[in-house]
């Protein structure tokens, strides 16, 4: 079987059916199967899905485990040489799986593929990563350092892990998706273990599909500030303890600096831009925790920073 294509169901029913539906309505020429990770939803989803689509399979974590966790659970219940990691909220176009399973195949130096991203309305989303636990990631924030020093690199780090398709056998060989990232950043740490493996991260603008951006989260607040923890263990899992604070203390002059320069903004640039900071501030429990919970290494997985 060429492609196993792993989707992560979480009370999300039906945008996973829409989702399954756009792979059903793709124009392939090879073999596929679906595998759906339920986390745990204790709803009706596999009553839904399964009835219409009795070929899929089911396979009921136990626990919401989260998104990378959820993956390797489905990689290793998968057949295809190739592994698709595909978000519930995707919708893909009819060219999208051939396209993009050909590129790979053709191109054995890939370890990780993504394809371009869009909005419902047509409109570009964000598909790839230039900066993944490196310092100017976190300067580019800055408005001095952003105006007058910094240079959007052109090199490619990561790919959005709504639409992840990597080879069986690289995915194995860097053991998949660390377990200590419940949900966020665990996608752009997998990619540096993927270029540091020796393979490259790419991205096709030729394929195209729809993201349903944060349509698989259950709330909004919440997930951003899952999203600021996941950013900095991946500080610290890229980085190890001393960059890890120094990750901190440079958001630390970012909001100090912004603070000064700010006003002179929009308004609702303004107000998108404190309200980030205060998620930021409102982790800090966590913060003092990770550097003593975690370390550099893919670790275990038993201890969660969030659950929603």
């Amino acid at each position: 079987m060429d492609l196993s294509i792993i989707i992560v169901n979480y009370k999300t029913p039906e945008l996973t059916t829409r989702c399954i539906e756009s792979v059903c309505n793709s124009t392939v020429n090879f073999g596929f199967e679906i595998i759906v990770v339920d986390n745990d939803s204790q709803d009706n989803s596999e009553e839904k899905i399964t009835k219409k689509f009795p070929n899929v399979k089911w396979i009921n974590s136990g626990d919401n485990l989260g998104f990378g966790r959820a993956n390797n659970l489905g990689a290793q219940n998968a057949m295809g040489k190739n592994f698709l990691l595909l978000n519930s909220d995707m919708l893909l176009e009819k060219e999208t799986l051939e396209k993009s399973l050909s590129i790979l195949n053709n191109d054995s130096t890939i370890g990780a593929l993504g394809c371009h991203l869009i909005n419902e309305d047509g409109t570009d989303q964000k598909s790839v990563y230039y900066h993944i636990g490196d310092y100017n990631g976190v300067l580019k924030d800055n408005l001095f350092y952003n105006y007058l020093f910094y240079k959007q690199p052109t090199k490619i780090k990561g790919i959005m892990g709504a639409f992840m398709l990597i080879p069986k056998n690289i995915f194995d060989q860097v053991n998949g998706f660390d377990p200590d990232f419940f949900m966020y950043a665990e996608e752009l740490e997998l990619c540096t273990r993927i270029s540091k493996a020796g393979y490259k991260i790419e991205y096709t603008e030729g394929t195209t599909a729809i993201h349903k951006h944060g349509g698989s989260s259950s709330s909004k607040r919440w997930s951003q500030r899952q999203n600021l923890v996941s950013n900095a263990l991946l500080y610290l899992k890229i980085n190890g303890v001393f960059g890890y604070l120094f990750y901190h203390l440079l958001f630390h002059v970012n909001t100090i600096t912004n603070f000064v320069l700010m006003w002179k903004l929009d308004k609702n640039y303004r107000k998108g831009y404190w309200q980030v900071q205060g998620d930021y501030y409102s982790n800090y429990f966590y913060y003092m925790q990770i550097p003593f919970l975690y370390s550099k290494k893919p670790g275990n997985g038993k201890r969660f920073l969030r659950r929603s």
